[in-house]
């Protein structure tokens, strides 16, 4: 049996049992179990990155994770419903109780559907393959989460990348400031094209092994299972997972890996997505679209304006060596976990791979230009051993 099959059928007892107790405490007596397992919920997207990042051993890191998730769950539940049976006693014996049995049960089931979303959330970043696949398969998150906001899932995902340091793959903060820094444009980001090209820029997670620390950032397709992204997304990952929208997260394999030029590409068999068409080096002045997921979270697409391509010097991923390498610097924010994602032309086309936001002046990003992309996609057809991806950066 599939591990989202099995996922799923724990998922619906969860939300039988669930819709259950709400029906026999009414409204007030499910309210205290409520808060309290919404506040497992946030306790447990908080809690799994750090006790994985506490476990060695690979084979042990999904278990605690998920051990860790039902306590916390578990135990905020406990200490709510005690509080909440309590309370419920009052209206126990009025007119209302078959009303309040109704809203009861409907309460517990959206607010034990949203908990579950976001522990599955916290879980599936984690870049453990068996883990995501489960969560990515999963017909029962899938459908929570098509009716979840994505302004909620983007909050909880920046408020873990935020509480949690190293939870999410930072990104490097490089240059000093640009003067005169334009305004980014408001963008249609919703045209056929971006649309289109939306569907090839993936999500990317991954565990570095030697530090333990879960890494999250973004990437794109541009040749047929090759993914372009950035090489300190991947720095000290064997096995990464790669998310195509829509599609069950997959295990890929490091095969190129340039930690000078922060560019690497892994290869996903029969990954079944359209490679993005490449563009030449954006004109300063024109507009661009920053994609890909913020803080591990869902989605998102931005406006930018190219302020400047030309050389820059440009430290490796360690910090050190500094070389030239040719950069655009654009108005438009850049967020962590934005690495490796595309810069976008307004018709859907790479111009750039962003790297970095700018230390001191916000919001300023840089994108590797297409003249440091194009070496790389030119190797595309002997690109298939898996290659070592250098040492965590938290080492």
């Amino acid at each position: 049996m599939q591990p989202g099959v099995i996922l799923d059928i724990i998922l619906v007892v969860v939300l039988i049992g669930f819709l259950i107790r709400g029906w026999r405490a009414g409204l007030l007596g499910s309210l205290g179990g409520l808060v309290g397992l919404a506040a497992g919920g946030v306790g447990a997207f908080f809690a799994i990155p750090l006790v994985a990042s506490w476990v060695p051993d690979a084979a042990w890191r999904g278990w605690a994770a998920v051990a860790a998730a039902v306590v916390v769950l578990a135990v905020g539940y406990t200490i709510g419903a005690f509080i909440g049976g309590a309370i419920g006693s009052v209206v126990r014996k009025t007119p209302l109780r078959g009303l309040e049995r109704l809203l009861g049960a409907a309460l517990n089931l959206v607010v034990t559907a949203l908990v579950l979303v976001t522990a599955a959330l916290g879980v599936g970043s984690l870049g453990i393959p068996l883990l995501a696949q489960a969560v990515g398969s999963s017909a029962v998150i899938g459908t929570i989460d098509r009716v979840t906001p994505v302004e909620v899932k983007s909050t909880l995902a920046q408020l873990r990348s935020t509480v949690v340091d190293g939870g999410a793959q930072r990104v490097i903060e490089a240059f000093g400031g640009t003067a005169d820094v334009p305004a980014a444009p408001q963008l249609d980001t919703s045209t056929p094209a971006l649309q289109t090209a939306s569907a090839s820029v993936v999500r990317i997670s991954g565990t570095a092994e030697s530090c333990s620390r879960s890494l999250t950032g973004s990437g794109f397709v541009f040749a047929d299972d090759l993914v372009m992204t950035n090489a300190h997304v991947l720095a000290g990952v064997t096995n990464p997972v790669v998310e195509v929208p829509g599609s069950m997260p997959r295990e890929g394999r490091i095969v190129y890996f340039d930690p000078v030029d922060d560019l690497a590409v892994i290869r996903v068999d029969d990954l079944g997505a359209r490679s993005l068409p490449l563009a030449p080096n954006p004109a300063p002045g024109s507009n661009a679209v920053v994609a890909g997921y913020p803080f591990g979270g869902p989605y998102t697409a931005g406006g930018a304006q190219v302020i400047v391509v030309g050389p820059s010097l440009v430290a490796d991923i360690s910090g050190n060596n500094p070389t030239s390498r040719q950069v655009v610097t654009l108005s438009g924010t850049v967020q962590p976990g934005n690495s490796g994602g595309p810069l976008l032309t307004e018709s859907g086309e790479v111009a750039g791979v962003i790297f970095a936001r700018d230390a001191n002046s916000a919001p300023v990003g840089y994108a590797l230009a297409m003249d440091e992309v194009l070496p790389v996609v030119a190797l595309a057809g002997s690109l298939q051993s898996a290659v070592p991806s250098g040492a965590c950066l938290a080492d």
